[in-house]
Formats: structure tokens, C-alpha cells, sequence
């Protein structure tokens, strides 16, 4: 069954976190393709459309499958590689000559520290 032996809040947090990947693939794949496969390019990721799709991928199956508590375990591993590669790939903050952008990314990335953090919270299995 699914959210067995979950608490109120715990399955409140667990989608919350989802929606996090779910609400940001779904503006990006639809519209924000062209724009972040440029981005890409620009920063020498090789093939980037297919980068890009192989993330989105990632995205939608890590982000459903905490959505539904199915293999939430293996679903937040997908979610953090997903979110690691995704920094390394958008926030480089110290290639940024604008102190603001620099601020910005290096902001984005602390954040995504804590989006980690919040993944490994819902990982059932001791490591």
C-alpha cells in the first residue's frame, strides 16, 4: 500500500518534494526547451537536446515515483543524481563575472543542497 506507515506530515514533505521535480519539468518540457538546450550548448555539454531529454527523464521517473511512495528509495537516488548534474551543469557560479548572477547561482546551488537533504529524509533504508 501506498504512504504505509507514513505519518500525516511525512507524506505532506514527500510531495511537496515531488511537486518541486514534477511543477518544474512540466514548465520546462513544454516550455522551455530551446532555451535551456542553448544554455547547454553554450556550455560545451555535449548533445545537448539529448542531455536535455535524458534529464527530463530522469526528472519524470525519479519525481512519480516519490509522487506515488513506489520505490521512493530508489526514485530520491534518481532525483539527487538528477539535481547534482543539473547544478554542475546550470550553476556554474564561479565562471559569473556579474556579482549578482555569481550571488544568484551560488543562492540556487545552497538551495539545492537542502533539496538533497530533503531526499535523503525520504529514503527508508540506512546507508
Amino acid at each position: 500500500m501506498f504512504y504505509e506507515n507514513h505519518t500525516t506530515l511525512e507524506i505532506i514533505a514527500q510531495l511537496m518534494v515531488a511537486t518541486l521535480f514534477v511543477g518544474t519539468l512540466a514548465i520546462n518540457a513544454t516550455t522551455k526547451v530551446r532555451q535551456h538546450a542553448d544554455r547547454m550548448a553554450a556550455m560545451g555539454v555535449p548533445m545537448p537536446m539529448v542531455s536535455l531529454w535524458a534529464g527530463f527523464v530522469l526528472q519524470a521517473v525519479g519525481g512519480v515515483m516519490v509522487t506515488l511512495d513506489w520505490h521512493t528509495n530508489i526514485g530520491a537516488i534518481i532525483l539527487i543524481v538528477f539535481t547534482l548534474l543539473a547544478s554542475a551543469i546550470f550553476h556554474r557560479f564561479w565562471t559569473m563575472d556579474d556579482p549578482l548572477r555569481r550571488h544568484m547561482h551560488l543562492s540556487i546551488l545552497f538551495s539545492n543542497v537542502a533539496v538533497v537533504g530533503a531526499l535523503l529524509l525520504l529514503m527508508r533504508f540506512p546507508l
